[in-house]
């Protein structure tokens, strides 16, 4: 029997699903989402030898809201941004990008990168519970609200299982404010989805809400006194490098995409990408860092992927 005739019989027998190319787009989406915000956490590491953390979150959004307007020009012509765009500007600037992204710069510049993005794992937990209780929303199933269960067991274990590393005030503080910073993420993600509709012009609307967190970001800078001790001249290439990695892929690619497949999916799912993100920069770490990896952060990272396993299957129909 040639292998045609076999895969057109077993084609017969048990055919293979026919995928929409919605179904793919959304499947690329994710799959971007995840790998590229996985190695946020490395290039962050990186670019950190260079630049403070606030100046380097405030000049990753600058830069980008700068190239986002470029492409506005090209595309979009001149900005006619309303009330709306306003707010939604504010909702992504402000409270998850200044406060979200610039809490996990600092977060990384006092935790181990892979760490460091497995307290970040804690997002989707809050998504559930916010999806839980705000009015107007469809409550989770009992497997939806069982996937971030397991996955915070895992968190659990790892942090127990890394009480050397958090020893210290100042690190066991960064995971605090990382776990607190998801909050502003989550409540972002669903303020930005129950506006209904996103920016009149997307291009203009991205670039208004990177400029404005890279103002909000270089302002805390200044008052700091970060933006008053960074010499440009102490930024290695590695550290430019890392910064044009974050602006080109991280930021102006991602971004657009991951507030497409809010609209697209539900934040739930959406928020799985802090599931998976960390095992991305588990695996990023240890090949290019040098970081250790012990049973204890596998076992964490599997009850991650069971987590966001179950989490998917549990927010059928969204």
């Amino acid at each position: 029997m040639s292998i045609d005739s076999l895969t057109l019989r077993l084609g017969a027998r048990w055919p293979l699903p026919v995928l929409s190319p919605r179904t793919l787009a959304v499947a690329a989406g994710f799959a971007m989402l995840y790998l590229s915000w996985g190695s946020t956490f490395l290039a962050n590491h990186l670019a950190l030898q260079g630049f403070p953390a606030l100046v380097l979150a405030g000049l990753r959004f600058l830069l980008a809201g700068m190239l986002f307007a470029v492409l506005a020009v090209a595309r979009a012509g001149g900005a006619r941004l309303g009330w709306h765009d306003a707010r939604l500007a504010l909702i992504g600037g402000v409270l998850m990008l200044a406060i979200g992204q610039g809490a996990m710069v600092y977060g990384v510049q006092h935790l181990p990168s892979g760490l460091a993005a497995l307290v970040c794992a804690s997002l989707p937990l809050w998504t559930v519970i916010l999806q839980a209780v705000l009015p107007g929303e469809r409550r989770p199933s009992p497997l939806a609200l069982f996937g971030p269960g397991v996955s915070m067991v895992g968190m659990a274990a790892l942090l127990g299982s890394r009480m050397d590393v958090l020893a210290e005030p100042e690190r066991l503080g960064a995971v605090a404010v990382l776990a607190l910073a998801q909050l502003a993420w989550a409540c972002g993600s669903f303020l930005f989805r129950r506006t209904g509709r996103g920016y009149s012009q997307l291009w203009w609307g991205m670039s208004a809400q990177m400029l404005l967190a890279g103002v909000v970001l270089l302002a805390a800078a200044a008052i700091c006194g970060q933006w008053q001790a960074f010499a440009w001249r102490e930024v290695s290439t590695d550290s430019a490098l890392a910064l044009a990695y974050l602006v080109g892929v991280v930021t102006a690619l991602t971004y657009p995409v991951y507030f497409w497949l809010l609209k697209v999916s539900t934040p739930a799912k959406v928020s799985t990408f802090a599931f998976v993100a960390p095992v991305v920069a588990l695996t990023l770490g240890c090949l290019v860092l040098g970081e250790t990896v012990s049973t204890a952060m596998l076992g964490a990272a599997a009850l991650i992927v069971a987590g966001v396993v179950a989490l998917t299957l549990g927010q059928r129909g969204g």
